[in-house]
């Protein structure tokens, strides 16, 4: 595969039309701090700073999908409390179509509450449905049977709670295989993966597959075997095994299949990753790529969620965006991406400039900002902009302006822009102080409207 092809395969996909179909869960995060042991018995005590409610399970892969771009329909179940009322709020909020989603007067929503100090996780508390109430599974089935011949693709995030039964996954793979439909499988911890027999893949992470071959997985040949043997026993085209820091790997034959390495040097937390790769496995398979395209894409996404404490999504723009700068920098970011990171405790910094010559001058220019003691964001023109501006392309192009830049200790982020002009970025992101050279003190600025109108202070640089 070549770059141009793997960044066109993704690239293209516009807006397919997804079932997601599996256990909705309420992911409730308290974020906080630890600075004493308690007096009523030896555990932590965690000072609460900040709480967070997001849709889990089958529900994140949700949220997923939709941060792709991806038309979503959502089936499942849940019950007639206060966790549901706030589930099928959250699914309203992502504008997922929820009308597979059946509320049930006797089920009970499943809650998942994370207890985060830092970045280390100290408790979670989970409330999961009676064992004893069932789904309504005909009502589930006739959903799917009506509903999966008008999609491109299908995936199944099956955490065990007991809303999918065997004969409600035998459904789903009967009418995928009858509309020649790709279905995901992102299976529950089981000994027999029979149960999804005729799913165009499965995703078992690394526990699951152990459990399931009753032996470890030690190395790339313990996974092979594990593989091997879980093909033999489930009619499948292909399993895939996401062997978390580790990659994953792409099983299709004992002849035919692909480790994919993670693409990160820091892990921070595996939480998501699996939802991750059964995420963007669907999403590309919706849109008609192929296999390896498929679980490039899914690695890639998969090492970008383990960077991160906690669960987040993607948009395809930062997907391509990773895929373009790789890790060589964590500074380099899209707009969107810095707009939703940028600290709370530190006054935003922000200068902009072609940077297309850089000189020994732009390096001394960009070094003093460490004096303002604030958040530094750089802005630089996309080759686009300065090719429309001057005629001619820049001598480095930006992916190496941006990479050369971010080397530099004062710069805390680097931003590629389109724009002319800097204004929209400075509206967007408002910062306290707006820097530019000694030269342009006398001249008027592009940006001096929305400078003005933001409140934030002009600052100049001496000239070297």
């Amino acid at each position: 595969m070549s770059k141009a092809d793997l960044r066109q395969s993704l690239e293209k996909i516009q807006s397919p039309r997804i079932l997601a179909v599996g256990d909705l869960m309420l992911d409730h995060y308290s974020w906080g701090e630890v600075n004493r042991i308690s007096p009523e018995a030896p555990i932590p005590v965690m000072r609460v700073l900040q709480e967070d409610q997001r849709l889990g399970g089958a529900g994140n892969v949700v949220v997923n999908l939709s941060a792709l771009g991806a038309e979503v329909l959502v089936c499942g179940v849940t019950g007639k409390d206060e966790i549901g009322d706030r589930i099928r709020k959250l699914l309203a909020e992502n504008e997922v179509d929820p009308s597979g989603v059946i509320v049930s007067e006797n089920y009970k929503s499943c809650l998942k509450h994370r207890m985060i100090a830092g970045q280390t996780h100290l408790l979670r508390m989970d409330i999961d449905p009676d064992p004893d109430i069932l789904a309504p599974q005909k009502q589930l089935i006739n959903f799917l049977e009506q509903r999966i011949p008008s999609c491109d693709a299908v995936v199944v995030s099956d955490y065990g709670k007991g809303l999918l039964s065997s004969a409600t996954l035998k459904a789903i793979a009967a009418c995928g295989k009858k509309h020649r439909i790709p279905i995901v499988g992102d299976p529950r911890r089981t000994k027999s993966y029979s149960i999804y027999q005729d799913f165009t893949l499965i995703k078992p992470n690394r526990k699951e597959t152990e459990a399931a071959v009753g032996f470890a997985l030690k190395d790339q040949n313990d996974a092979l075997k594990a593989a091997e043997q879980l093909k033999t026993e489930v009619k499948l085209e292909y399993l895939v095994i996401s062997l978390d820091q580790d990659g994953l790997l792409l099983f299709r034959s004992p002849e035919d299949y692909h480790f994919l390495e993670a693409e990160t040097q820091e892990v921070f937390d595996v939480v998501g990753a699996g939802d991750m790769v059964s995420s963007i496995l669907t999403f590309m398979l919706a849109g008609q790529a192929n296999i390896e395209q498929a679980a490039y894409w899914a690695q890639l996404a998969a090492s970008l969620e383990i960077q991160h404490v906690g669960v987040v999504s993607f948009s395809k723009n930062e997907l391509l965006h990773r895929f373009d700068y790789g890790e060589t920098s964590s500074k380099i970011m899209t707009t969107e991406k810095l707009l939703s990171t940028l600290p709370q405790e530190l006054p935003i910094v922000f200068t902009n400039g072609y940077f297309d010559e850089i000189s020994a001058g732009h390096l001394k220019f960009l070094h003093q900002l460490k004096t303002l003691k604030g958040f530094n964001v750089v802005a630089i023109n996309s080759d686009r902009s300065i090719a429309k501006q001057k005629g001619q392309p820049p001598l480095l192009n930006e992916r190496e302006r941006a990479l050369l830049l971010s080397t530099i200790e004062a710069v805390d982020r680097i931003i590629i822009f389109d724009d002319p002009d800097a204004g929209n970025l400075i509206r967007n992101i408002r910062p306290a102080i707006v820097v530019k050279g000694e030269r342009f003190r006398k001249q008027q600025l592009p940006e001096q409207e929305a400078i003005q109108k933001t409140g934030a202070q002009l600052e100049y640089f001496p000239k070297y």
